[in-house]
């Protein structure tokens, strides 16, 4: 009897599973992976208040999802809350994305979305937008009628650039009119100088996507969600899992979801260490990236020896590894606690990280 290979499926390819910083026992600043500053203790007192035959019946994400309708004026039927923003990303990708399609999106961008539009069996297309302005005409230029999906990130993410509205609109516009939709990620938006959701809320081809990770400080409870027209969000219920999201993690976001008004301090202290911090590296001689998220990607001669020294102070920035035009960069999350950014700044400056 011959025995085969056992092989995985074939939209698998060259990918890899995703590798989040490891850490070291010298670490006392983890500023890796842009989560934010903890939640007031008080949205614990949910889980004291919640009666132990809750979590014996299957989470009800509807609650949270009309929460989140009434405070965007739509009905809560174009709400969808999914497994942290990564989950609504994979299912709008599932979704709208057959075998030979292409998403196209630009680069550098958040990762994984790249990877669940491969995953889906699509073909990735990009434009590239690491130096100068929005690259408009490029994405434009790109949408014909093989394009079924256009993904955007404002904030970006490793960069911290924003896309302005009308560039927003244009692709939006240019997409329906080849039959795709428009996938908005905007995991970071609490930390920008404006937000576009008024001006994209209501067009009949876009998803906006995000978390409460970030701005919310809820990274460890995995809850993101989705706004858009009903039928998608019909199509990203029916490609995924019933019950993403557990009871605890519910009931912990809808009390902090409740109290958001108090994370408007910490935000604002965020924006204001992220100009602290961005004036000290340029002081250093260290080139940055114009940010409206809660982190600085900054450019250094070598970064892979910075890195290595920032560990050796016990601070932990993102490194990247994978080589090309993002590798000499490393993206630091923004402290906003003021002592955490004094550590922070006092580590960059004993190292002389100046290129």
């Amino acid at each position: 009897m011959n025995a085969f290979t056992i092989q995985p499926a074939d939209r698998i390819g060259s990918l890899k599973q995703y590798q989040p910083p490891s850490r070291d026992a010298r670490i006392t600043l983890t500023l890796d992976n842009n989560e934010g500053a903890p939640v007031d203790a008080s949205v614990l007192e949910a889980i004291k208040d919640t009666a132990p035959e809750a979590l014996t019946c299957y989470p009800d994400a509807s609650g949270l999802e009309r929460d989140i309708a009434q405070r965007f004026s739509i009905d809560a039927s174009r709400v969808i809350v999914t497994n942290g923003g990564d989950d609504a990303i994979d299912r709008i990708c599932r979704a709208m994305l057959d075998s030979g399609d292409v998403m196209l999106t630009h680069t550098p961008g958040f990762v994984m979305i790249p990877r669940y539009a491969q995953l889906a069996g699509a073909k990735v297309n990009s434009v590239n937008w690491l130096d100068g302005s929005f690259p408009l005409q490029g994405m434009l230029d790109t949408i014909d009628d093989r394009t079924k999906l256009v993904a955007l990130v404002s904030p970006n993410n490793p960069t911290g650039k924003v896309i302005d509205t009308v560039s927003i609109l244009e692709i939006a516009s240019k997409a329906r009119s080849v039959g795709a939709a428009v996938l908005l990620d905007q995991a970071y938006i609490e930390f920008a100088v404006e937000d576009p959701i008024v001006r994209v809320l209501d067009l009949p081809n876009v998803v906006v996507v995000r978390t409460f990770s970030k701005s919310m400080g809820l990274a460890g409870q995995r809850v993101g969600y989705a706004i858009g027209p009903k039928q998608i969000i019909n199509w990203m219920r029916t490609v995924g899992g019933p019950y993403p999201v557990s009871v605890l993690s519910l009931i912990l976001t809808q009390a902090a979801f409740e109290q958001s008004a108090l994370r408007e301090p910490m935000i604002a202290r965020t924006v204001a260490h992220r100009a602290m911090l961005i004036e000290a590296l340029l002081a250093m001689d260290i080139a940055t990236v114009p940010s409206q998220a809660n982190f600085v990607l900054a450019r250094f001669d070598d970064s892979a020896a910075t890195h290595a020294a920032l560990i050796e102070q016990g601070v932990s920035v993102r490194h990247f590894r994978q080589g090309g035009d993002i590798e000499p960069y490393l993206r630091i999350t923004v402290p906003a606690c003021p002592a955490q950014q004094n550590q922070l700044l006092a580590a960059l400056s004993t190292i002389g990280a100046a290129p």
